[in-house]
């Protein structure tokens, strides 16, 4: 029998990886050596162990480490445009993220139904599981500026349930290698049907997503251009660099 039960289990397991790969397509690779959060209505960057540890953008001003620096009219008129096309990509970012996860999860649940030992009662958990996981990434609308937000939230939910789901599988691939030729064989087309059905699925709802991958990575590009552009220094003469677009530099 082909190893395809093994990639299967793979399969699942990947699926966030492999949406969020997708929906960073055309080259726009998103980084930040900041974390990002909203305080009201304002934007926080932080990063623990630095100095600064701390950055704020609201109302066309900025705060480091909590005191407004002095900025020049330019740079005014830059964190501006800065606070409002962050604004602006909220919700094109949360639809992204929300599409995301359901993509991983629509996976993870095909594959519960054709391999876990009790199929009803584990979908059912993944349904309860997902629904307060899209209510975390509510509560987090800025998460995904991190590039493995995605992974990290849906990554323990299918920790919990891969031990129900790889019993279920090899329950049925023992009973399938030991039940003749002819189960064998049965058994493997099904996984084989049930991988071709999840990547067809999984491929459509990443490419629906595509316009607006699309417009989010337009909006961050933007963003990146006008961060880079500030006249303003930190007390170390580095600049801001809030947002990196493209792949880090090698020291």
């Amino acid at each position: 029998m082909k190893p395809s039960l093994l990639a299967l289990a793979l399969l699942f397991a990947a699926a966030p990886v492999a949406a969020h790969t997708n929906i960073r397509g055309h080259q726009c690779d998103i980084g930040s050596d900041w974390n990002v959060n909203m305080h009201r209505r304002a934007f926080v960057f932080s990063r623990e162990g630095h100095d600064p540890a701390e950055i704020g953008i609201g109302g066309g001003r900025l705060f480091v480490d909590g005191k407004e620096m002095k900025l020049s009219e330019a740079d005014h008129q830059r964190i501006s445009q800065i606070e409002r096309q962050m604004t602006e990509s909220l919700p094109v970012l949360h639809d992204i993220v929300v599409e995301a996860v359901d993509i991983a999860f629509s996976a993870l649940t095909e594959v519960a139904r054709g391999l876990a030992s009790d199929p009803k009662a584990t979908v059912a958990d993944l349904q309860r599981a997902q629904v307060r996981v899209r209510g975390e990434m509510q509560d987090k609308p800025l998460a995904a500026f991190d590039g493995d937000a995605i992974g990290k939230v849906v990554e323990p939910v299918v920790a919990q349930f891969v031990p129900d789901i790889i019993g279920g599988a090899v329950s049925s691939a023992l009973g399938a290698a030991f039940g003749g030729e002819q189960k064998a064989n049965d058994f493997e087309q099904r996984m084989t049907r049930m991988e071709q059905q999840i990547n067809r699925n999984v491929d459509k709802r990443a490419e629906a997503l595509e316009p607006k991958a699309d417009e989010l990575c337009s909006r961050l590009k933007s963003i990146d251009a006008i961060d880079d552009s500030l006249e303003f220094r930190l007390p170390d003469g580095e600049p801001l660099d809030l947002l990196r677009v493209g792949p880090r530099d090698k020291d």
